[in-house]
């Protein structure tokens, strides 16, 4: 069985460590997995078929390992028959969170709030101060700003020009969130995040991290987003109302492993390749 774990250059220096986890862990369930970075891959469109290589001659792995956000190059991949994990439309759906909100809405998951900006400016903020201004493509709580006043809110429309936003209530408990881990239909594990220097609680901002034990109406809220779709790997996270409650944020297509593994000693990506050679395994 031969896959590639597909990164750009810049995140495989980021992520020396998380790759070297998967190839020890590869080799040891008998998977021939290839590092390869996107600026050595080419497409092509010969016979009306998609092709997609590292050099001419090459056969086509059984499946990438996409840990980069790219849903074309996804697509691309998955329409020369390479299997990809997370699937293209998986990473279409996550890696915007305009369009993830509109999807889970359809589910009546519960979720703040907000406006979506995709066209001309408003002159004036929809919602009152303070609220979150993010941008619909941004990931790690980049590009995502707590506005609390008319100046500031002038200052992110110029700065963040021509780009889809997504204009958010502030949940009724900031800076705290849990991210739920998921393998396929398995919630794996669900990490508390918090910092009470910010509203935002990731981890690579400075947040602390705890294991969090779901309750039984929380998991069934879960199970309902993932029943819905053909997950690989991805981190599905949530926000506290005033209650307590649970209200979805966000989705993560490349998701990272780093508060789990210091607050756990789970092996995700052991399970993670284990349900990848199970899925190809039973076709």
């Amino acid at each position: 069985m031969r896959g590639w774990l597909i990164y750009n250059q810049a995140e495989a220096k980021r992520n020396a460590a998380f790759i070297e986890w998967f190839l020890e862990e590869s080799a040891q369930l008998g998977i021939d997995l290839q590092l390869v970075y996107i600026n050595q891959l080419y497409g092509a469109l010969r016979n009306g078929c998609v092709d997609i290589q590292i050099k001419m001659g090459d056969p086509s792995p059984d499946f990438a390992i996409v840990r980069t956000i790219d849903p074309l190059l996804t697509a691309q991949l998955e329409q020369a028959g390479i299997a990809c994990f997370n699937n293209a439309q998986i990473a279409a759906l996550a890696n915007d969170k305009i369009r993830t909100h509109l999807a889970l809405a359809k589910l009546a998951i519960p979720m703040v709030d907000m406006h979506f900006q995709t066209g001309i400016p408003l002159d004036d903020p929809p919602l009152p101060y303070p609220f979150v201004w993010k941008t619909s493509t941004g990931r790690g709580g980049k590009d995502v700003h707590l506005v609390k006043d008319k100046a500031q809110y002038e200052a992110l429309q110029i700065r963040y020009r021509n780009q889809h936003i997504l204009m958010q209530e502030l949940a009724g408990t900031p800076g705290k969130d849990v991210r739920v881990f998921v393998i396929g239909k398995e919630i794996i594990a669900s990490v508390l995040r918090s910092s009470a220097q910010d509203f935002r609680a990731n981890h690579s901002l400075g947040g602390n991290a705890s294991l969090y034990t779901l309750n039984a109406q929380e998991e069934m809220l879960v199970q309902k987003i993932i029943d819905q779709y053909d997950f690989g790997f991805v981190g599905i996270d949530f926000l506290f109302d005033g209650n307590g409650r649970l209200l979805f944020n966000e989705m993560e297509d490349v998701v990272g492993s780093r508060t789990l593994s210091q607050v756990s000693d789970i092996n995700i990506v052991r399970l993670y390749l284990q349900f990848i050679k199970n899925r190809l395994t039973s076709f």
